[in-house]
């Protein structure tokens, strides 16, 4: 009946009905527009006080002079409401553990547990439990220290210092002295002192370098003779394995005669291993000289030309032989040799090569093989039913199976279109039907779900406003880590809506969500791309397939190779794209802002567009591996080749992976955000190459 009553009197008085609404929502707005200037200059504050105490807190870490006053500044200015608050107590607890306070292993111990008990993935990143060993080492607080070593595992760089604490327990036991004639005998002591120096030894073999505390107890170990020529040499294997050099440097330093020659032979060959054939031929048949040949082996390989002139496998026959190498090893032996000489033109050679590859029937092998099969055009049966039932079900070998089995053809490439990926679009291409795989659903994050993840997100955005963009990630992913496979979808989605965009693709990886392409492939950037794209023939899906799977959209994406920023440009690239499409370019800075990358990174995809019109497929190839090299290929195939037949046979690992996810993400950013169909492969693609 109320809601009756409310409807006769809203009617009849709907102009001063509308007047009240008016000013009610006018007031609202008023008071929620003062609410949110005064949370933003509540964070500015919070903001500028963090900024400031953080910087006198690490410089006074750095000086090791952290004063009362400093301390008592932190603490009066620090707001538990700020998103960082927990940085801050970090800062502040760096710097106190620099104070001679920090020096009671007692006071540390109050420190270190009550931070854990607040902040426990700031704890467990800096591995704080950690310095606690130290402290009580330094003070000669030898039981504690190995009763707190029960409660938290030393890491290598303490391992030391509970060694040297048990030895130096055991050694008042063992008085007068552990490493004199009278520590003998079959006391208790005495056999807890042998079960210790039993856990040493595999500590010492398996370490490089030991730290300083480890000196006594490794003294005691030697002078019991304990440290043998056979451990001595056990210990050389590992480290050669592990190609340290400066670790058998040390090994070598107190050693003599035999043992000593023999030490820096091996030294001599891990920096040398062209040289292994002297020490294959020469060297007395043991299983430490066994080790080492073994592990020497693909090195030397490395130090052959591919072209090498009458390459035979029959002098390493020989060694292995010689060596007793069991049919394990010498198939890896094989197949090493094979991988590095694999293209070597001689016609012996390659007689041989495929008589070893059907006995073998290595994958990684039978694959090279398989691409080169296709390259020349020539049967793939053989070759295709050599592979393992794992490696016969990649999509990729599926395809291939169809294409050379006429019977199976219209099934697998039937089932394949159904797919997910490049060859299901390739498989979609040849049926000449649509390719459209299927999207799952999202859910977004409840208001729950927002309440209970507030501090997390509000950290992450805080950190990002400070352009920590790598401590951003790290506190993504540890709140990733903390939830299940739908919260973490749902964070992706959360992440698009506030633009992090590398996060959102962090989130899907972390989740293994390969089927939602919308969080996977977000519209990033999607204005710059179009107005530095206007007028190109160059599209801005394909741009953007490019930056995504060049830096999954972090701007601040650095390679080994000094590829820099979204679409991982090269300085030296840079430079001569903006000279000549006079374009502004100072520093390599610039490759650091997300606009001035995509201007000269869709720039440099005009340039190569105009040496490969339309072709994607080139044009990616030359923007991975350099024209160069793309040229070599399209000499290489001859114009012989169809479109996937070129692709398939593209030498390089990385630029054939990188082509394939290309034209993929190009075809679902299309899907997704494009306002016309997608299109699979352009006429100017699927011509022969």
């Amino acid at each position: 009946m109320w809601k009756k009553t409310l409807l006769v009197l809203c009617i009849a008085n709907s102009a001063w009905a509308r007047t009240e609404v008016q000013t009610t929502l006018a007031e609202l707005k008023q008071q929620w527009q003062a609410e949110q200037q005064q949370t933003e200059k509540q964070l500015r504050q919070q903001r500028e006080n963090f900024i400031q105490l953080e910087s006198l807190l690490n410089a006074a870490e750095k000086q090791g002079n952290v004063s009362d006053h400093l301390l008592q500044l932190a603490e009066k200015l620090q707001d538990p409401t700020y998103p960082l608050f927990d940085e801050l107590q970090w800062a502040l607890l760096k710097a106190k553990l620099t104070t001679e306070a920090a020096k009671n292993p007692a006071v540390l111990t109050q420190w270190i547990d009550d931070f854990t008990a607040k902040f426990p993935e700031i704890a467990k990143r800096n591995q704080l439990p950690q310095r606690l060993f130290p402290a009580l080492y330094d003070t000669q607080q030898f039981s504690e220290l190995v009763e707190y070593a029960k409660q938290h595992k030393p890491d290598q760089s303490n391992q030391c210092r509970l060694f040297s604490a048990k030895f130096q327990l055991l050694a008042e036991q063992l008085q007068p002295n552990p490493e004199a004639e009278q520590a003998v005998g079959s006391s208790k002591s005495f056999a807890t002192l042998q079960t210790l120096l039993a856990e040493f030894e595999p500590f010492w073999l398996q370490t490089d370098r030991l730290s300083s505390e480890c000196n006594g107890i490794e003294a005691y170990w030697r002078d019991q003779g304990l440290k043998t020529a056979d451990k001595v040499q056990l210990k050389a294997v590992h480290l050669f394995q592990q190609k340290s050099q400066k670790g058998l440097e040390i090994l070598s330093l107190n050693a003599s005669g035999d043992l000593a020659n023999w030490l820096k032979t091996v030294q001599h060959l891990l920096a040398s291993p062209q040289n292994l054939q002297h020490f294959a031929e020469n060297q007395p048949l043991a299983a430490h000289n066994k080790a080492i040949l073994l592990a020497a082996f693909p090195a030397m390989v490395k130090t052959l030309p591919e072209q090498l002139e009458n390459p035979d496998f029959s002098r390493y026959q020989q060694w292995a032989e010689r060596w007793q190498l069991s049919e394990a090893e010498q198939r890896e032996w094989k197949i090493v040799f094979l991988n590095r000489l694999f293209d070597n033109a001689d016609p012996i050679f390659q007689l041989w090569r495929d008589e070893q590859i059907t006995q073998l029937k290595a994958d990684n092998l039978t694959e090279r093989r398989l691409r080169l099969a296709i390259w020349q055009q020539t049967d793939l049966k053989p070759w295709l039913a050599l592979l393992s039932d794992e490696t016969k079900n990649k999509q990729e070998w599926r395809y291939w199976q169809a294409k050379a089995d006429p019977t199976q053809r219209l099934t697998i490439l039937k089932t394949l279109a159904s797919e997910r990926g490049f060859y299901p679009m390739l498989a979609a291409n040849r049926l000449k039907q649509r390719y459209l795989p299927t999207l799952p659903k999202t859910q977004p994050l409840s208001d729950l779900q927002k309440n209970q993840l507030n501090r997390s997100l509000a950290k992450v955005a805080e950190l990002r406003n400070l352009a920590r963009f790598g401590s951003a990630k790290l506190a993504w992913i540890e709140l990733l880590q903390r939830v299940d496979f739908n919260e973490k979808v749902a964070l992706a989605e959360y992440a698009i809506t506030q633009e992090w965009f590398d996060l959102a693709v962090e989130a899907t990886i972390q989740a293994k969500a390969w089927d939602y392409l919308p969080l996977r492939l977000p519209n990033a950037y999607a204005e710059w791309f179009k107005a530095n794209l206007t007028n190109s023939a160059v599209q801005p899906s394909f741009a953007m397939a490019i930056a995504r799977q060049e830096s999954a959209w972090n701007p601040q994406a650095r390679s080994h190779a000094n590829a820099i920023g979204l679409m991982q440009m090269l300085p030296t690239t840079a430079q001569a794209t903006a000279k000549n499409r006079s374009l502004p370019y100072q520093q390599e800075r610039d490759l650091l802002s997300p606009f001035r990358n995509i201007m000269l990174g869709t720039a440099h995809l005009g340039e190569l567009n105009e040496k490969y019109p339309n072709n994607r497929i080139l044009i990616a190839a030359a923007y991975n591996a350099g024209p160069h090299r793309v040229e070599r290929w399209l000499a290489r195939a001859n114009n012989k080749l169809e479109m996937d037949e070129f692709i398939a046979s593209i030498p390089f690992y990385e630029t054939r992976g990188y082509v394939q996810n290309v034209l993929a993400y190009d075809f679902y950013y299309q899907m997704l955000y494009g306002t016309k169909p997608p299109m699979l492969f352009s006429p100017e693609e699927q011509q022969r190459y």
